[in-house]
């Protein structure tokens, strides 16, 4: 019969395998945002073309492990053309940022390979690569885009939808918009809900990571299961281990003696 012990430790192995695999495999952070600090985060800012009546407030930025940068654009909000929907596309905005209604888009860079990426219209992915002539390969067209750089490294990004999409081909009625940008603190992640933001397709995450903690769980059951039927986590069976591993220690005593 197995022991209540064993019932205990296999009942609190299965909820830390399920739950820490799970968490792992969804990207989880302890320390919830990316605190990094980079030498070349003015080397590759953004630079933001815009409309003059809606200019971002500033840039915010992180850094992570593997150096890659992260340019956040924020805007204080995002305007619907018309006022009721507006009003709800704003309420439901705060529900889902855990109340904040800032629009925030990103920017990330790898300054080690000149890549680059972004969203662009209905939230597509566009990545690109930086070219030493200035220009840009837009990879999902494979079209070069010319003269899409400051100084080679700052790519510009203009400003396509009323929700703040980006594009790497020149809009009429954008201008360059000049922004304050620091880092972004605790403080800032958790005031702009980032955790959520940057879940972009939370219920994918979601799901994936339970499959694998699932699967996970399982394998761990199935070792258990066949443990047990092998009769090692019997009562039985731990007395015998117990008095084997008494022997095996009288007997290394017994030959340091000599």
């Amino acid at each position: 019969m197995v022991s209540k012990k064993w019932i205990t430790i296999w009942l609190v192995l299965n909820f830390l395998i399920f739950w820490f695999v799970g968490l792992a495999s969804s990207g989880y952070s302890l320390e919830g945002y990316m605190p990094g600090q980079s030498d070349r985060i003015s080397e590759y800012t953004p630079v933001v073309y815009t409309t003059p009546n809606d200019r971002p407030v500033g840039i915010l930025y992180m850094v992570d492990y593997d150096g890659n940068l992260y340019y956040y654009i924020v805007w204080e909000d995002e305007y619907f053309s018309n006022s009721l929907i507006d009003k709800l596309y704003r309420f439901f905005r705060g529900l889902v940022y855990g109340g904040a209604t800032q629009d925030i888009e990103v920017v990330k860079v790898n300054p080690e390979n000149g890549t680059f990426y972004f969203q662009t219209y209905g939230h597509t992915n566009v990545h690109g690569k930086l070219l030493e002539d200035g220009s840009c390969l837009w990879l999902e067209e494979n079209q070069v885009i010319p003269d899409c750089t400051v100084n080679v490294t700052h790519i510009k990004v203009y400003v396509v939808t009323w929700n703040h999409m980006l594009s790497l081909i020149p809009q009429n009625g954008t201008e360059r918009a000049v922004l304050p940008m620091k880092h972004m603190t605790p403080n800032d992640y958790v005031a702009l809900g980032m955790f959520r933001r940057t879940q972009y397709s939370m219920a994918g995450i979601t799901f994936n990571s339970l499959i694998v903690a699932l699967l996970a769980t399982l394998g761990f059951n199935a070792a258990m299961f066949a443990a047990w039927k092998k009769g090692y986590l019997t009562r039985e069976s731990q007395r015998e281990n117990r008095k084997r591993v008494k022997e095996i220690l009288r007997e290394i005593r017994e030959r340091l003696k000599r």
